[in-house]
């Protein structure tokens, strides 16, 4: 059985609304959870494939193998991947981090110790309450959720782009090498399944907009068109790009 990592959050839609419309041929089991506990369900091989974090593959390349053409991307603003604050970020001292993603975590850093090149403390967000009274990293639903709260948003996405010339590459979907290497038929099945999911979703998408339990369908639109599911050669590049920056953040 092929135990698949499953993400809810709005920007994973294109991947789970037809997945099971599509009727796989082989037994699966989705595992939910949030991105973090994906990365690590898929690295303890509690899991065999998932949505995981850039940085995760990244840090564990020699044990996953990449799906084709499979990503969760953004070329410029995505909105939804963000510092958030009601300080210039100059004056900023602490930045709490929500539970985000190992990407959306070493993207602040980046931003603010090499492309600024500022120190500051980092603390991790235990609670959403006063939120608008700190300076947050917030990604996925909560971001789009608390976005109305705050003066400045530091959208990192377009901070990458304009600092690298690269689309960032926020997430891929990956599966478990030794699974792999035994079951390559039904990788292939869950990478087309997947493809096809994709497809279908952005090719009718005010459909699949008016079933999401979201008040604000033309952000959504705005949203959705902000973002790219594909994984090209420039994709890739720009994960050369973020794994050498990282390397930097650890010789800072």
């Amino acid at each position: 059985m092929l135990k698949i990592g499953w993400i809810d959050y709005i920007n994973t839609y294109p991947f789970n609304f037809e997945f099971t419309n599509l009727k796989p041929n082989f037994k699966y089991l989705l595992v939910k959870g949030v991105p973090s506990q994906i990365n690590k369900l898929l690295r303890e091989n509690k899991i065999d494939a998932g949505c995981i974090s850039s940085a995760e593959y990244l840090e564990n390349k020699n044990k996953y193998i990449l799906l084709n053409d499979l990503s969760i991307s953004a070329n410029n603003k995505v909105f939804s991947v963000a510092i958030f604050s009601n300080i210039e970020i100059s004056d900023v001292e602490t930045i709490y981090l929500s539970k985000a993603s190992k990407s959306s975590r070493y993207l602040t850093k980046i931003f603010l110790e090499i492309f600024l090149n500022k120190k500051v403390e980092y603390k991790e967000l235990e609670s959403y309450e006063n939120i608008e009274d700190k300076t947050v990293l917030l990604i996925g639903d909560n971001a789009i959720k608390f976005s109305k709260k705050f003066k400045y948003i530091y959208d990192l996405s377009k901070i990458w782009k304009e600092n690298t010339g690269y689309p960032f590459v926020f997430a891929v979907w990956a599966i478990d090498r030794n699974f792999y290497l035994e079951n390559k038929n039904i990788v292939c099945e869950l990478e087309n399944i997947l493809k096809l999911s994709k497809k279908r979703f952005f090719s009718n998408l005010d459909f699949y907009i008016k079933k999401i339990d979201f008040d604000d369908k033309n952000f959504l639109t705005k949203y959705f068109k902000s973002l790219n599911y594909d994984l090209s050669e420039m994709h890739l590049e720009s994960l050369k790009e973020f794994e050498e920056y990282i390397k930097r953040l650890r010789g800072i």
